[in-house]
C-alpha cells in the first residue's frame, strides 16, 4: 500500500467550498485504477484544518495520477482555497491494521 497525504489549512471563508471541492475530486479519485480508499478528516479543535489520505496499490498507480489531470486540479484547489497546504508521498508498504488520528472527525 502506498499513501498520499494531503495537509490542509484552509482559508475561513473558503471552507464551503473547500469541502465541496475535496468531496467532488475525492468522488473522481476514487474512479482512478489503483486506488483502494480515500478519507477525509477535520481536526476538532481546528475547523480549518484538514487531512485527505489516499491509499493506492502501488507506487506506479500512484505515480500514474501525480501525471493526471485530477492531480493538477487538486493543486489548483489547495492553492486556492488554503492559506498553507502540503501533500505527503508514503511510498512505503503498511501493513495490516486501521490508522487512527486522534483528534480528528471525519470530513
Amino acid at each position: 500500500m502506498v499513501s498520499m497525504t494531503v495537509v490542509a489549512k484552509v482559508l475561513p471563508e473558503k471552507r464551503d467550498e473547500f469541502l465541496d471541492a475535496m468531496h467532488s475530486l475525492q468522488k473522481e479519485r476514487l474512479l482512478e485504477q489503483g486506488i483502494s480508499g480515500s478519507q477525509m478528516y477535520e481536526r476538532r479543535e481546528d475547523p480549518t484544518r484538514f487531512f485527505v489520505i489516499d491509499d493506492w496499490e502501488t507506487d506506479e498507480d500512484l505515480q500514474r495520477f501525480f501525471g493526471k489531470e485530477g492531480f493538477r486540479i487538486l493543486l489548483g484547489a489547495l492553492r486556492t482555497l488554503c492559506m498553507e497546504a502540503e501533500v505527503k508521498y508514503d511510498p512505503l508498504r503498511r501493513e495490516g491494521g486501521d490508522l487512527r488520528l486522534d483528534g480528528l472527525d471525519p470530513a
